[in-house]
């Protein structure tokens, strides 16, 4: 991928964390990566914790200080997924990362930032692309993320945006953790709907209702043990 004639790939990790592992002495700048997060499997790829790891700030800083200015494109995804992964109140403060403090209003100047910064970032890389001339339409696809990608970044920033402000329109909102708006647990009934169902995969209202009956039974006895931790 490409913008204002610059690449954006993770060949540029690769490149960083192998200088970076090549050192015989000092600090390393990439602490927390390993080669699980630069070499990827059909599995990995879709690890989320992987994902969050290696578009972090500390790896976003180290991409443009050895890296130089060819990769400044590739390190600009850091603050979207902080905005996104606010955790708990302490984390910002501690870790001295204003993008990752708790939300205390619908005046966040995080909000305007994704708004304004983020989508408009987006919207000019598209841009770009649409007026680069003397390049084939299959050239251009690669030169940008997917029409879907761009769609669903979209619609998220904006629906982000809106609840974040909605919330504290409530009695009684005095912060906000991003973090906590999950999907996974939705994901993961109809996951048990799709595995009871087989082959069956258009079931009508009594079947659906009977496989949520299973799922509670079989849920209320195998529970996952408090300490076990899913990637």
């Amino acid at each position: 991928m490409q913008n204002n004639q610059k690449q954006i790939s993770f060949q540029h990790i690769r490149d960083v964390f192998f200088q970076d592992k090549a050192k015989s002495l000092g600090l390393s700048l990439l602490k927390k990566i390993k080669l699980e997060h630069i070499t990827l499997t059909s599995f990995s790829k879709m690890r989320v914790d992987l994902a969050a790891q290696v578009l972090s700030e500390s790896v976003s800083k180290a991409v443009e200080l050895i890296g130089g200015v060819e990769a400044a494109e590739t390190a600009m995804f850091d603050k979207f997924f902080d905005c996104l992964k606010v955790s708990n109140c302490s984390e910002g403060h501690q870790q001295r990362k204003p993008f990752r403090e708790p939300y205390r209003s619908a005046d966040d100047f995080r909000l305007k930032w994704l708004e304004e910064d983020f989508l408009g970032y987006i919207s000019d890389w598209e841009t770009y692309v649409k007026n680069i001339d003397g390049v084939s339409q299959k050239i251009r696809q690669k030169m940008l993320l997917s029409p879907q990608t761009l769609l669903g970044l979209k619609i998220t920033v904006k629906s982000f945006v809106d609840l974040t402000r909605y919330l504290f329109t409530l009695d009684g909102v005095k912060i906000f953790l991003s973090q906590r708006i999950c999907q996974d647990p939705i994901e993961k009934f109809f996951g048990c709907q799709r595995q009871r169902g087989a082959t069956h995969d258009n079931p009508n209202v009594s079947e659906f209702c009977k496989n949520s009956d299973t799922i509670k039974v079989v849920g209320s006895v195998c529970r996952q043990l408090p300490w076990k931790k899913t990637k």
